[in-house]
């Protein structure tokens, strides 16, 4: 009898770590060129999960679902076509569907995504908790890419990906404290929107309590959905509430970091001299417009390759307890900080 192939024997046979090797192999993050390399020499060895069957020789049929039309494109195009791009290269049939809110919308989608046989599903701008329900009763493998705020509890499993939010958001304000002797901090968004809002909200939080520094609600702008971020004019009525303009207005993402600088210019403020603006993301307005923000950076691709690459490995083994993936934001100085 031919004896089994070892991860010690691909790792030895790559020299690479047996850790490395691991990785590859159930899915979790390894840069690209490494996994092939593995998933080449596992085929040549005839490793056992790759001898009759793999992903690499599977055709898949993947959804990419949103639960909500995609305002932000310049953060959502890269990790989008990224997802699609590897489906491509893959030979994975790749389909995309925009579904409204409320059960009734599901309802709608549901018997499609049954009848089309999908093997995985995406699920981006999903934060709703009775569609989550509803989408994992389906009892199809999901990876979600950032997820709801609210308290939420299942006995099915699922995967979670997302950016390291409040860990970076906590370090920024604590060095903005130590080293510009900060003390008034205002965070700008709906924390309830989604979990990576909720957290970059309590980043800042954590950060001011750190330093034994008191905060209120009413010093932030934490309107819901229906309040128009978008439009600097609202925004002017909310900063006309402060006594005086906070250190630091901590943004929900770029898009309102963006028009609360636009507003503070219309009130005769500037950006950085008055006060300080950073927003999340990363994207290339941020960091191409003048005043340039102080952002996080996240990989979108790298993001988009993350989530395909662990729904496939729920696909192929679904009993696997669920998972969150936290890929790491680089912080970005601009010119909206002093």
């Amino acid at each position: 009898m031919k004896k089994a192939v070892t991860i010690k024997e691909i790792a030895e046979a790559l020299n690479l770590s047996r850790n490395t090797v691991s990785k590859a192999l159930n899915g979790q993050p390894v840069p690209n060129k490494t996994r092939e390399l593995v998933y080449k020499k596992a085929q040549e060895m005839g490793y056992k999960t790759f001898s009759i069957g793999s992903s690499l020789s599977k055709s898949y049929r993947i959804l990419l679902l949103s639960g909500k039309p995609f305002h932000n494109i310049d953060f959502f195009l890269p990790l989008t076509s990224a997802i699609e791009i590897y489906c491509y290269q893959n030979n994975y049939e790749f389909f995309q569907f925009t579904c409204g809110k409320g059960t009734t919308a599901f309802e709608k989608i549901a018997d499609n995504i049954k009848k089309s046989n999908i093997d995985g599903i995406v699920a981006i701008e999903c934060f709703e908790t009775a569609f989550i329900e509803n989408l994992l009763s389906l009892d199809i493998p999901v990876c979600f890419i950032d997820f709801t705020a609210r308290n939420f509890k299942t006995k099915q499993n699922y995967d979670l990906i997302c950016s390291s939010d409040q860990k970076s958001v906590y370090n920024l304000v604590a060095n903005l404290i130590n080293d510009k002797g900060f003390s008034k901090f205002s965070f700008v968004g709906d924390h309830r929107h989604c979990l990576s809002f909720h957290e970059r909200y309590l980043g800042m939080l954590r950060g001011l309590r750190a330093y034994g520094l008191s905060h209120l609600d009413q010093e932030d702008i934490l309107d819901d959905d229906g309040f128009e971020y978008g439009k600097p004019t609202e925004l002017k009525k909310k900063i006309e509430k402060y006594n005086r303009l906070p250190d630091c207005f901590i943004c929900c993402n770029d898009f309102v970091a963006r028009n609360m600088i636009i507003s503070l210019k219309k009130m005769g403020f500037t950006v950085p001299l008055d006060t300080t603006v950073v927003g999340y993301d990363g994207v290339n307005a941020a960091v191409e417009e003048s005043p340039t923000i102080t952002t996080f950076q996240v990989d979108q691709e790298f993001l988009g390759q993350e989530a395909i690459r662990i729904l496939l490995s729920r696909i192929e083994h679904k009993n696997l307890p669920s998972r969150t993936i936290i890929v790491e934001s680089k912080l970005v100085i601009g010119e909206s900080t002093k």
